[in-house]
């Protein structure tokens, strides 16, 4: 009886019960994209960030002490501690491997062109190492996880993209080009194919200009040549005074508050096992320190707080989005279902005169926005992949990947929405009084 019931209710009242189903559907599309894009979103942000600059800093665990002023070391020659650049490879071997985007190593004097001090960077451009065969630290996290590949191409260009440079970049065995700094260039004269000449203790080195580099930063009042230019100057045939690494991490806010603030030597074993296998910034820095000796490693704080702060505030932007859509689409239900208890007034005090009581009244119109939540939220859910992908195509130009839990958690917060927006028509079909409106017919 009470199926027939819903049943004839769906056939003859379509219009009021396609409105409810409509605004159900709605909520649930977008809640759905939102489930989508929010599973991937951190991903998705933390890889366009990575295009804005690296996010740790690797420098030699200072013994001895060392002046430094705007990025440049301007150590005496004989008291500089170096990083060995051969070691870098050993990044990509790490547990959180296969998030380090890139890196670079940088090495810089004061030379003179002319009367004229010139800070003098080598470092690499674009470079492909080779991977070292190493086995990373075991966890039930990655035990069985894909081994590195056994070349990865890194430089300047991988981790700052955004470099716009006037002319050519220089390839890495180029021992005469270099890439000058806008305002170096108008200080020296120089234009991309122009020659120069620099000394540096007692060593000239010609250099040839392959083009000219804008970043706005500091960067604009440097000569940028490959490594090996800046070590045969020094005198030594390995060595980088510090190194810009770019990672995707996970902001700080993310981590268990029992292990928020606390160091790897004050966490239980259970504790350290869960910092160790998250990507947090610090934990990445501290197995870049286990893998390359006599490192210090460190997030660049600037950086890593703001890409923090944009992600969460990312993240709670589109939740927010989703709460407000589905109570829109509660209250669009609940005037639906108002409309629907006022036509049908007489059938539910006829229902009431024959002996239902009010939950068999309350359970016919629960019934039917469960129906209403299921089917809306089904449809709904189609909806939203295709809106998902329509964001990740327009804002990342990338596709979002299906994620398993979005279907289920669509469909239940559908019929949530569609039975809270029953609440109050049920409460007014309950109070109808059978009496008065046999009375009226």
């Amino acid at each position: 009886m009470l199926l027939r019931i819903i049943k004839e209710t769906f056939l003859h009242r379509r219009k009021w019960v396609a409105l409810a189903l409509v605004a159900v559907l709605l909520g649930a599309a977008l809640a759905a994209a939102m489930l989508t894009v929010y599973g991937d979103v951190t991903d998705k942000m933390s890889q366009e960030l990575r295009s804005f600059g690296a996010n740790i800093l690797v420098r030699p665990a200072k013994s001895l002490l060392e002046l430094e002023v705007g990025g440049i070391n301007y150590t005496p020659p004989g008291a500089r501690v170096f990083l060995d650049e051969g070691e870098l490879p050993r990044m990509k071997t790490i547990f959180w491997r296969h998030n380090i985007v890139g890196w670079a190593p940088f090495l810089s004097i004061v030379a003179q062109a002319g009367e004229q001090p010139v800070v003098l960077t080598g470092t690499w451009f674009e470079k492909t190492v080779s991977v070292p065969d190493l086995a990373p630290r075991q966890f039930a996290g990655n035990v069985g996880s894909a081994p590195p590949p056994p070349n990865f191409t890194t430089g300047v260009k991988k981790i700052s993209p955004w470099w716009r440079v006037n002319g050519d970049w220089v390839v890495d065995d180029d021992m005469e080009g270099a890439i000058v700094g806008v305002a170096m260039a108008e200080r020296l004269g120089l234009a991309p194919g122009d020659r120069f000449d620099l000394s540096y203790g007692g060593k000239t080195v010609s250099l040839r200009t392959a083009g000219i580099v804008s970043t706005g930063g500091l960067e604009d009042n440097q000569v940028f040549v490959s490594l090996p230019v800046t070590q045969s100057l020094l005198g030594i045939t390995r060595g980088a005074d510090k190194v810009l690494v770019s990672a995707l991490v996970t902001p700080e806010d993310k981590v268990a508050p029992e292990i928020r603030g606390k160091s790897p030597e004050e966490m239980t074993p259970e504790e350290y096992e869960l910092w160790y296998c998250t990507p947090l910034v610090a934990s990445v820095a501290y197995q870049i320190e286990e893998v390359i000796t006599g490192a210090e490693a460190g997030p660049i704080r600037q950086i890593v707080a703001a890409e923090g702060s944009f992600l969460t505030k990312t993240e709670t932007l589109l939740l927010l989005i989703t709460v407000a859509a589905l109570a829109a689409s509660a209250l669009s239900v609940m005037a639906a279902m108002n409309t629907m208890v006022v036509v049908r007034r007489r059938e539910i005090g006829l229902m009431k005169a024959i002996g239902a009581d009010d939950a068999q009244v309350a359970v016919m119109f629960f019934l039917e926005a469960g129906i209403i939540g299921l089917v809306g939220g089904l449809l709904g859910f189609l909806g939203g992949l295709g809106l998902a992908q329509f964001i990740g195509r327009e804002v990342f130009g990338m596709t979002f990947a299906f994620s398993p839990v979005a279907l289920p958690l669509t469909v239940l917060l559908a019929v949530a929405v569609a039975l809270a927006g029953s609440l109050l028509p049920v409460r007014q079909a309950m109070k109808i009084k059978p009496v008065l409106l046999l009375h009226e017919v």
